[in-house]
């Protein structure tokens, strides 16, 4: 497992990334607040996704909508 903090993930995201998609845990924290990187399958943005439909509208319908 590898910790980096959000000023040290700045400008090397991609090997970050690269590190998760290999399988390494990369876990980037800012205080208190912590995120893992970890592989998964990537969206495939040419299928219908519901759920994703479901975010973008209750996003594009939420408070801040214009």
């Amino acid at each position: 497992m590898k910790a980096v903090s959000i000023q040290e993930a700045e400008g090397q995201l991609g090997k970050l990334i690269a590190e998760a998609h290999r399988g390494e845990t990369v876990v980037l924290s800012d205080g208190d607040k912590k995120v893992t990187l970890t592989p998964g399958i990537a969206l495939n943005l040419d299928e219908d996704s519901p759920e994703l439909e479901e975010e973008l509208l209750k996003t594009a319908n939420g408070p801040y909508r214009p």
